[in-house]
C-alpha cells in the first residue's frame, strides 16, 4: 500500500515539472480540451438544441400581431372617428415593433375570447390592460408586470359615502353593470353574488350608465375608473387609494417559447430604464 502511495506521489511530481518546463505531451492537451468541451455544452445558458422561436417568426415575417379589446381606456380604445387603436398600450405595442424592426398589426380580440384567439394563432402577443393571474399563467405565458393597480368602484359622486367598502356593495338593492369575460366580472361573481348584477356587452358603456342612474356601480381598474372620474364630473373614484386587491398588467404571448418570452422580460426592461412607460403613464393616465 505504502508503495502504491509513492508511485502516486512520484506521478504527480512528474506531471507538475512537466507543467513548469512547459513541457505537455499531446494526449494531456487532448484531454484537457475535451474536459473543456464538456464544460462548455453543460454550462449554463448554452443552448443545447436550437429550437424555432415565435420571435425568428415575427421578424421574419415583418410583422407583428398584437390582439386587443379596444374597449379599456386608457389602454386601449378603438376609436370609431379614426377607426384607429389608440392607448397606452397601443403606443407600448408600436414601440415593441420598432425595437423589433417590423411593422404593427392591430388584431381585434374580446375579453371572453382572447385566451383562446391567442391560442389560436390569431397574434402573437395579448396587450391592452391585461391583469397578471395564476389562472391566465395556466394556459399562456404572462409577462413581468409594468403597472400596479387594484379593483375599485366607480360611482356617481353623489354616492361617494355610500358604497366604500364590499359590504356596502354586496346588497340586492345595489344594481352593478360590468363587462363580460375579464377579472371585473371574476371579482364581481367571486366577491358581490348578492348584489343585482348586469352583464354590459360594452365595457365604453357602463360609466355613462353609472352616470345617468341607470347602476349603481362599476367594478373596474384603479386607472380606468380615475380616468372616467376625470372626464365626468358626476362620476367618483373611490378607494383609489386602498383598492379592494392588488395586482399589476402584463403582457400575455404562447407559453412554451423561451426565446420570445426572453425577448419580451428584457424588452420589458430596457422600457423601464429608459423611462418610456413613465412617459406613457404621464401621457394617458395622469
Amino acid at each position: 500500500m505504502f508503495n502504491n502511495w509513492k508511485k502516486t506521489l512520484m506521478a504527480g511530481v512528474i506531471s507538475l515539472s512537466l507543467l513548469g518546463t512547459g513541457y505537455v505531451s499531446h494526449d494531456l492537451i487532448s484531454s484537457q480540451n475535451v474536459s473543456a468541451e464538456l464544460a462548455a455544452k453543460n454550462a449554463p445558458g448554452h443552448l443545447k438544441k436550437v429550437e424555432s422561436s415565435q420571435l425568428d417568426e415575427i421578424i421574419k415575417r415583418g410583422y407583428i400581431r398584437v390582439g386587443m379589446t379596444g374597449d379599456y381606456k386608457p389602454f386601449t380604445y378603438l376609436n370609431p372617428e379614426t377607426n384607429e387603436y389608440e392607448g397606452f398600450d397601443v403606443d407600448a405595442a408600436k414601440e415593441l415593433g420598432k425595437d423589433l424592426g417590423v411593422e404593427v398589426e392591430f388584431v381585434a380580440t374580446t375579453w371572453p375570447t382572447m385566451m383562446k384567439d391567442l391560442q389560436a394563432d390569431k397574434f402573437d402577443i395579448a396587450v391592452g390592460g391585461v391583469t397578471r393571474n395564476t389562472a391566465r399563467q395556466k394556459s399562456a405565458y404572462v409577462s413581468q408586470g409594468y403597472l400596479s393597480f387594484g379593483k375599485v368602484p366607480l360611482i356617481r359622486k353623489e354616492d361617494k359615502d355610500t358604497y366604500l367598502t364590499i359590504e356596502d356593495i354586496n346588497k340586492p338593492s345595489v344594481r352593478i353593470g360590468v363587462n363580460p369575460g375579464g377579472t371585473n366580472e371574476e371579482f364581481v361573481r367571486q366577491y358581490l353574488s348578492d348584489a343585482n348584477v348586469t352583464v354590459v356587452e360594452n365595457n365604453l358603456d357602463i360609466p355613462h350608465l353609472v352616470a345617468e342612474g341607470t347602476y349603481d356601480v362599476m367594478i373596474t381598474d384603479t386607472v380606468e375608473a380615475m380616468l372616467y372620474a376625470k372626464a365626468d364630473s358626476r362620476l367618483y373614484a373611490a378607494q383609489t387609494d386602498k383598492p379592494f386587491t392588488n395586482s399589476e398588467k402584463g403582457y400575455m404571448i404562447p407559453r412554451g417559447d423561451f426565446i420570445y418570452a426572453s425577448y419580451l422580460e428584457m424588452w420589458m426592461d430596457e422600457m423601464e430604464l429608459q423611462g418610456k412607460f413613465d412617459a406613457l403613464y404621464k401621457k394617458w393616465v395622469e
